[in-house]
């Protein structure tokens, strides 16, 4: 999966009509688990800035209040996201056949 350069965890929109991709081929779930993924690599990356902040000569307070800030925005986007999924799961379990 091809990453957004302006936000880490949303994919690139594909343009053309020969790299769109099939229902088939990807399910909610590993998308999910993709963005997932991309989540944990920023909560990662933050902690591991946090710890070059503490133990390092060099400070780089800007470089890690950005990394802390993208990680806590992805974390809020991703958890957005997983209630959207989960209320529309209860809107279809609520449906009559």
């Amino acid at each position: 999966m091809k990453l957004n350069p302006i936000n880490p965890v949303l994919p690139v929109s594909r343009q053309g009509a020969e790299q769109r991709q099939s229902p088939n081929d990807t399910s909610i779930g590993d998308t999910f688990s993709n963005l997932l993924d991309a989540v944990n690599r920023q909560q990662i990356e933050a902690e591991a800035k946090q710890t070059e902040l503490l133990t390092s000569p060099n400070k780089d307070i800007h470089g890690t209040m950005i990394a802390l800030e993208k990680a806590e925005i992805s974390m809020r986007l991703m958890l957005q996201v997983r209630n959207k999924l989960v209320a529309a799961y209860e809107e279809i379990m609520r449906m009559q056949v």
